[in-house]
């Protein structure tokens, strides 16, 4: 049992996670991002159209794999926002965990009002 009540509803789900994973974009992303980047940054640095790189972020963010920062003021940046990530096989059956940076209780009860405003289409 996690000591974490909000980390159920921040763990993304398996196949968003894999999918994530398993594009050569999304891979590419997350190999050279060494330090937090904007999406222009982010498109020269791994030469990849930014249509592709607005697309493959908002991917990732959706994967738990990056964490997007910033306000409306400025352009956003792109962080990892994982340490590891353990695909584990047991009775047949595949699980996937994203194993995130702590993070304090505001910044999760953030995330997580931005995700219910996402899903009910309010603007933040």
């Amino acid at each position: 049992m996690s000591t974490n009540p909000l980390s159920d509803a921040l763990e993304p789900d398996f196949q968003t996670v894999f999918d994530a994973l398993t594009s050569q974009q999304c891979r590419t992303v997350l190999r050279h991002l060494d330090s937090p980047m904007t999406a222009s940054e982010i498109a020269d640095t791994c030469n990849l159209p930014r249509s592709t790189v607005y697309r493959k972020l908002e991917q990732m963010v959706d994967a738990g794999l990056l964490d997007k920062r910033g306000d409306k003021r400025e352009a956003a940046q792109y962080a990892l926002g994982f340490d590891e990530v353990v695909v584990t096989h047991t009775s047949g059956e595949l699980d996937l965990s994203v194993s995130s940076p702590s993070r304090s209780a505001s910044d999760q009860l953030s995330q997580l009002w931005s995700e219910v405003r996402k899903e009910t289409g309010q603007r933040e």
